[in-house]
């Protein structure tokens, strides 16, 4: 047995000598600069979605979301997955026990013989060569990656939520922005009618003034359809019956915080997708050395042992053990290239992986580059929109005072209230947009959970770290 073993050794050892292990597989490195190259607000502020905190409403709406959120709920299922195959893996390396027991009768003109036996046959195979713990490695890093998947779809799903509470603020806003609105057209729309029933205007402007007030209500119909899609959108996040019933306390303020800007470029690294492909590329590199290894014979062990006898009674009696040890080895012969094809495959496969890495990292860079760029412009069309929509104000007012003085006619106070309108329709949407380019900015960054927020636990990495 010593030499059978001694003797597959010496065969392999003297066929790795032959073969080169293939070399490791590494991303190309991207040169990284030590500041965004974007003009950027320069304020200081650690990258963390702490902010969120300070809406009470929207903070209970992530929780709920991160606990009922069907997606996230799928996606533990695969971090089950992933650490159930870790154990297979890790129990591939062990020997495997198989137990046998078999009773049977068989009967003749003649006589009739009774047979019993009890088998157990053990058979292990030795990673000499490491191939099963390659596989092994791979499947603790694809359960790792299991891991930091749910985290990034945790971060994605506070950004979702987020962005639509603060949706259904702007909405709820803009309905209470065409209320006033046409509440003010009604009263406008009286007063020219009472001045028309007394001789002083004209039908035209009677006329006017109703059509504009039926366009302010069909425009508040279209915000009423828009709203309730945005109230069935937040409720479907969060796990809920989409009853069009949920309503967002708060307003949009979350723009005037500070922005997180002035960092290395090397924060990008806490990116959970960053790290998911790196993962991806080591577990990657351990298949093609199962791949190269897989070429090589396998030799295992097997310790058969058993008993029989007429009478089940003495099914046990050491004078009936019968046992075998054998050491096998097994390796294909002529397989027609079909093991070098395979281990080119993964070769390709970890290529892939590769390029992955740099693809996601530069795609993580653009999407900092962008958002810190969009927040400096939207910045900017926020001040002046707050100008215009201050002006169209003043413009909106005088030209009714001087409508009702009679020094200006009815379409410059149609064109100034239209003008006001959309002035402030537009600083809202304004504001909105910079609130989502903030909470890109947050996501794009890696940006921390707060603890209250985090619903994955250190015992879910500890599964996978075992």
């Amino acid at each position: 047995m010593r030499k059978v073993i001694g003797f597959i050794l010496a065969i392999n050892l003297s066929g790795c000598s032959i073969f080169t292990p293939p070399a490791e597989i590494v991303a190309n490195e991207i040169m990284t600069p030590t500041q965004w190259s974007t003009e950027h607000l320069h304020t200081d502020i650690s990258t963390t979605w702490q902010g969120i905190t300070a809406y009470p409403q929207l903070t209970e709406y992530i929780k709920e979301a991160l606990a009922n959120n069907p997606q996230l709920t799928s996606e533990q299922y695969n971090i089950d997955i992933a650490v159930a195959l870790v154990q297979q893996t890790d129990a591939g390396q062990l020997p495997k026990i198989d137990a046998y027991l078999a009773s049977g009768r068989q009967a003749n003109n003649q006589n009739t013989s009774s047979s019993n036996s009890a088998n157990i046959d053990v058979v292990w195979e030795m990673d000499y060569l490491g191939k099963l713990n390659d596989l092994a490695k791979a499947a603790t890093l694809d359960a790792k990656k299991a891991v930091l998947n749910y985290k990034q779809l945790q971060s994605n799903t506070i950004a979702l939520i987020s962005q639509q509470w603060f949706d259904l603020i702007f909405y709820q806003q803009q309905s209470a922005l065409i209320n006033k609105r046409q509440k003010n057209l009604q009263l406008n729309l009286d007063i020219i009618e009472n001045g028309y029933d007394q001789g002083v205007k004209q039908s035209l402007d009677v006329y006017l003034a109703r059509a504009d007030l039926a366009r302010a209500k069909a425009s508040k119909q279209e915000n009423v359809e828009a709203l309730k899609n945005a109230q069935r959108q937040l409720e479907l996040s969060l796990g809920r019956y989409p009853a069009a019933s949920i309503h967002a306390n708060g307003n949009l303020t979350f723009a005037a915080m500070p922005v997180p800007s002035g960092l290395p470029s090397e924060l990008i690294q806490r990116r959970f997708d960053i790290q998911q492909v790196m993962l991806a590329l080591t577990a990657e590199n351990y298949r093609v050395a199962h791949a190269y290894k897989n070429r090589f014979p396998s030799l295992s062990l097997s310790l058969s042992g058993g008993t029989s006898s007429p009478e089940l009674s003495n099914l046990l009696q050491p004078d009936s053990l019968i046992w075998s040890l054998f050491a096998n080895a097994s390796t294909s012969i002529f397989d027609a290239g079909t093991l070098i094809a395979k281990q080119a495959q993964q070769t390709a496969k970890t290529q892939q992986a590769a390029i992955s890495v740099t693809q996601v990292t530069l795609q993580a860079f653009s999407e900092v580059e962008t958002a810190l760029a969009a927040e400096v412009t939207l910045a900017n069309r926020e001040l002046q929109q707050q100008n215009a929509e201050y002006y169209f104000s003043v413009a909106e007012q005088l030209a009714f005072e001087q409508y009702i003085a009679g020094l200006t006619d009815y379409i410059t106070v149609l064109e100034s209230q239209r003008s006001a309108f959309d002035a402030q329709t537009s600083l809202l949407a304004i504001k909105n947009t910079r609130i989502k380019n903030r909470i890109k900015l947050l996501l794009a960054l890696g940006g921390d959970m707060p603890t209250a927020l985090t619903v994955i636990t250190e015992k879910e990495l500890s599964r996978v770290n075992e």
